[in-house]
């Protein structure tokens, strides 16, 4: 089978087709007479694997150590439900303050704030996890960031973890036709895009439809507003 072929039976652009056989995900053999690529079932069965766990947030390092036999499938499995469960329990704690401050607080100027960051204090030293604004001097406003950023986009759904920002990342990607690498993931990713070096920076959601709302477009969910791309000139890499 030729790879367009695979892209409507797989649902996979031709595109990433190519992006995970140079991850050595899967080896297509080469036509003798023209060099094309022949997929077989079984690369068809692998891509179809690779999209399940994709699907899932399963890193690409991830699927190959699988896909090796250095990493059983419970036991990657495993890891990304740890990290979910985690990502549960501090959602769970701060929708309960949330909730909390929009039942109970009247306006910004009149809340308790000594109350909630000692909640989120408490929280944290039992191992919830909060927004870290450690970094926040990265961020600047919307108006700012387009006159300096290389690229800029909205997310199409919310990015609440390292795992979301990869998926947005990707999507924006294959949209755009462009090659996405990724060099170091979290919530401050640095990727290669066609080959040139990016840092990624998240924005925090701006006033929408409701005062003092941090609810993302229209979906009502927690989730960064913007993606901004710097190019990263570093002489590290």
């Amino acid at each position: 089978m030729k790879i367009h072929e695979v892209e409507r039976m797989t649902g996979i652009t031709s595109r990433n087709i190519r992006f995970y056989e140079k991850q050595g995900l899967l080896s297509p053999v080469r036509s003798k007479e023209n060099k094309y690529r022949e997929f077989s079932d079984e690369d068809i069965r692998k891509l179809k694997e690779i999209k399940l766990l994709r699907r899932f947030g399963v890193g690409l390092t991830d699927i190959k150590s699988i896909q090796d036999g250095d990493m059983t499938l419970s036991e990657c499995m495993e890891m990304y439900l740890r990290y979910f469960t985690e990502q549960k329990k501090d959602l769970e704690k701060t929708i309960e303050l949330c909730e909390h401050i929009k039942e109970k607080e009247s306006s910004l100027q009149a809340i308790d704030t000594d109350y909630y960051l000692d909640e989120i204090e408490s929280a944290e030293e039992k191992g919830t996890k909060f927004v870290d604004i450690a970094k926040d001097f990265i961020t600047k406003a919307r108006s700012v960031l387009p006159a300096y950023a290389k690229l800029f986009f909205e997310p199409v759904e919310p990015i609440m973890n390292p795992f979301d920002f990869m998926k947005e990342l990707e999507k924006w990607a294959e949209k755009e036709k462009k090659e996405i690498t990724f060099v170091k993931v979290g919530m401050c990713t640095t990727i290669l895009l066609d080959g040139k070096r990016y840092i990624c920076v998240l924005e925090m959601p701006r006033v929408l439809h409701f005062p003092f709302s941090i609810f993302y477009a229209a979906k009502y969910n927690f989730g960064y507003r913007w993606v901004y791309l710097y190019e990263d000139f570093s002489a590290e890499w």
